[in-house]
């Protein structure tokens, strides 16, 4: 039951992000790397969506042969 859980929490990240022609992979990577700077703030928190400029920089496309994994932010830029 736990397993189905999970599958379906990240699952609710990952098919917002293919639906915005996002990498999945690098989405959730910048997901969980940007989302403790968030500091639960709204605004921060909908610069993560898929639809956010933000996020459609550094994740925009399905395929990538060369994945360039960010370094954690200082701050999350509002």
């Amino acid at each position: 039951m736990e397993c189905a859980k999970v599958t379906t929490i990240v699952m609710s990240f990952i098919e917002p992000a293919r639906a915005n022609n996002l990498n999945a992979f690098k989405y959730l990577y910048t997901l969980l790397l940007y989302m403790p700077y968030s500091k639960d703030e709204l605004t921060g928190i909908e610069q993560l969506t898929p639809s956010s400029p933000l996020i459609q920089k550094k994740c925009s496309g399905i395929i990538d042969d060369n994945l360039e994994l960010q370094n954690p932010p200082e701050n999350l830029t509002v």
